[in-house]
């Protein structure tokens, strides 16, 4: 409890033995299964086993609009494998879009945008 009390992550994957994703649990969630379920509660029970997924190669604004459409508190992106690689919130697209609005114009985020030394004089 002290750990989800230090956090500000409000959404939680939960995933298989084989790291696959099989739903999301919530901070609602958590404290709506202490209340009426108690602190033995199953994770099974308290979770929502619905989440939606997107493969780690489409774009950001696909796994924004994937968000929207099913209404969702989380998208999870999984790897090739199926595998759960991260999970994508209003919240993390927010940040993100309120860290590239402070960079200088043309600055891009990721070591992929990096501006090239190839062609300067040293």
């Amino acid at each position: 409890m002290q750990t989800l009390l230090s956090t500000s992550q409000g959404e939680f994957p939960v995933v298989d033995g084989a790291g696959k994703p099989v739903g999301l649990l919530g901070r609602g969630d958590i404290i709506k299964a202490l209340k009426t379920l108690g602190p033995d509660a199953r994770v099974a029970d308290a979770m929502q086993a619905e989440l939606p997924t997107i493969g780690h190669r489409h774009s950001l604004e696909e796994a924004f609009k994937l968000l929207q459409e099913k209404q969702a508190a989380a998208v999870g992106i999984i790897d090739g494998a199926g595998r759960l690689v991260g999970l994508i919130t209003a919240e993390t697209i927010a940040e993100l879009v309120m860290v590239q609005g402070a960079l200088p114009p043309g600055t891009s985020l990721g070591p992929w945008s990096r501006p090239s030394s190839a062609g300067k004089a040293s």
